[in-house]
């Protein structure tokens, strides 16, 4: 290893002599069968200059390094300028200088080898998970943006507090407040998140994005992923990652990142604060909506002297979910999303919400009451028509008494009839007979009369 080379050739004045040297040292090292390691800072002033293109030729590998300060944030960089005999990658690739050596992730190494979504877990709050269709999808990236103080960090929270209660290690990264702050700001909801801490089963990690450098600050929770193994991350928020160096370097933290982290299963949610304008750009934030799995959208809505909260859902791949925007509050028992609620006017929030359901209850109870009033007045319809068909009943009963009556009575005039027409017939055989013998006594003339 010749560390600094450069050094030693400023001792020549005449760049002859310099080339001459190199060659020298080019011939000896190869007549020696050893692998030799340079390095030297070259320069656009001698005599660096007039050695430098002569160097490149002579070396099988040249390899560039240099630091570049944006936004003063300092970046190392790496670029393989010649490489004889092997296929190398030519981009330059961000690299850090960790108490473990030297490491690079270049963004072109990465491929698609992301794992399919898995099934779906609670997001922590019910009525979001019959929003979402069942929850959020495992594997999945999931990005909740909105406004400063709608909410993000406490949903993000409430799915920490589901989560660390499934057993399931969560690694917390929060670009705008301190864990200590953190943890002890979403008590104010009701959720409270110290427990899993001390149990181990959930890490925090407090940064400013302007601490350190991209690559520095990626290196770092790389390694905490790969020692702490989370099935669940977050990031909040990833709107204040161009404070490490802009927006390109945000872009490329983030999808290094999200690359890494898809590959290895882990559910990754992002915060992005917005401005309001709900355009896609910035609602997905950086231009990684196509690594985004589900977006969900935080907004204000402004009414007469109060300002109030609503969430929908405008993306999530591989779910049925809901197109409802919903108005939900936040209170010391957490978030809690209300039934949608539409007006003439559309969907209501808040204070004209509350007048319009009274206006609503009113006109009901008025529709109950004339319900009532005509249900009553169909009851006493019916006990009018009850006592009606009764008094037909009894007129009917009593007709029907009389009919049997007279057909009794007539039946048993038939039937008397009947027994007299035999009893006729019955008394007149003998009298006919007395009447025949009494004929014929007549026809005989008796003795006394042939006498005479």
């Amino acid at each position: 290893v010749l560390d600094a080379l450069d050094v030693a050739l400023r001792l020549f004045d005449d760049p002859v002599q310099i080339r001459a040297e190199l060659h020298r040292l080019n011939c000896w090292l190869a007549d020696s069968g050893l692998t030799s390691l340079i390095t030297l800072k070259p320069k656009d002033t001698p005599p660096t200059n007039v050695f430098q293109d002569f160097f490149y030729s002579m070396a099988d590998c040249v390899i560039a390094l240099d630091t570049r300060v944006a936004n003063q944030i300092s970046t190392r960089r790496l670029r393989v300028i010649k490489y004889r005999g092997s296929s190398f990658g030519r981009n330059e690739y961000p690299f850090v200088i960790t108490d473990s050596g030297i490491k690079t992730i270049p963004i072109t190494d990465f491929e698609l080898r992301h794992k399919p979504l898995g099934k779906a877990i609670s997001s922590g709050i019910t009525e979001l998970d019959s929003l979402l269709g069942g929850g959020y999808r495992r594997f999945s990236c999931i990005i909740l943006a909105g406004e400063p103080g709608t909410g993000k960090t406490l949903l993000a929270s409430n799915f920490v507090h589901s989560a660390c209660t499934r057993g399931e290690k969560v690694f917390y990264l929060s670009f705008e407040e301190s864990p200590e702050a953190l943890l002890q700001n979403v008590t104010s909801a009701g959720i409270h998140l110290k427990p899993f801490v001390q149990s181990g089963i959930l890490h925090c990690l407090g940064s400013l994005p302007e601490e350190m450098g991209a690559e520095e600050n990626l290196m770092r929770v790389m390694q905490i992923v790969e020692e702490f193994k989370p099935q669940h991350l977050i990031v909040d928020a990833i709107s204040a990652l161009e404070r490490m160096g802009g927006k390109q370097v945000a872009f490329d933290y983030l999808m290094r990142l999200l690359n890494f982290l898809k590959e290895r299963g882990i559910t990754t949610i992002l915060t992005n604060q917005t401005s309001g304008t709900r355009s896609q750009m910035e609602i997905s934030g950086n231009g990684i909506s196509s690594m985004i799995d589900t977006v969900i959208s935080m907004q204000y809505v402004h009414g007469e002297a109060e300002t109030n909260r609503t969430i929908q859902v405008l993306k999530s791949r591989g779910s049925r979910h809901s197109n409802q925007v919903r108005e939900f509050l936040i209170n010391d028992e957490g978030i809690h999303i209300l039934d949608p609620y539409t007006g003439p006017g559309g969907a209501l929030t808040g204070m004209a919400r509350q007048i319009q359901e009274a206006r609503d209850a009113l006109v009901a109870r008025q529709r109950q009451a004339e319900i009532q009033a005509k249900m009553r007045e169909i009851a006493a319809l019916q006990v009018e028509l009850k006592a009606e068909i009764e008094k037909m009943q009894l007129k009917i009963k009593a007709a029907q008494d009389e009919l049997a009556y007279l057909e009794s009575e007539h039946a048993a005039a038939e039937l008397e009839s009947s027994e007299r027409a035999k009893l006729r017939m019955q008394g007149a055989a003998p009298h006919n007979l007395f009447s025949r013998s009494k004929a014929k006594t007549k026809a005989q003339p008796s003795a006394r009369e042939e006498k005479k």
